[in-house]
């Protein structure tokens, strides 16, 4: 009976672990303790039902490449597909941050184009 104590607090342990991750190029960023502000920015994905989320804690993106600011699966290491911009919400505030504002921005170079993005600021909870 013991063991089988020991063996059920091991795997809550585990599953509560991996539970509070949000990996970003290969960072937890709720272990970073330097963090305390995120900004989300989803992006609708071309001929698909699905978001990718990109997610700026202040690291450094050698030359423009948003693949490093990507979510991405623990588990498996590969980007995280999102059915919508709330799956991607929703799944920070399950992570421990807090939503905070949201803003919507013109696409880059023309301020009265349509076809900006929507950025989401987040806090760590707690603090």
């Amino acid at each position: 009976m013991k063991k089988l104590f020991v063996a059920i607090a091991f795997l809550f342990a585990a599953s509560s672990a991996a539970f509070s991750q949000v990996v970003v190029d290969g960072v937890n960023i709720n272990n970073l303790e330097e963090v305390s502000m995120i900004r989300m920015i989803a992006q609708e994905r071309f001929l698909s039902n699905t978001v990718t989320i990109f997610i700026d804690y202040g690291q450094s993106i050698q030359g423009g490449n948003r693949n490093r600011m990507e979510v991405v699966n623990p588990r498996t290491d590969q980007r995280m597909r999102f059915n919508s911009v709330m799956h991607g919400v929703n799944f920070l505030i399950a992570n421990g941050w807090k939503y905070v504002e949201a803003m919507v921005l013109p696409s880059e170079g023309n301020a009265s184009t349509t076809g900006g993005s929507t950025q989401y600021l987040f806090v760590r909870e707690g603090r």
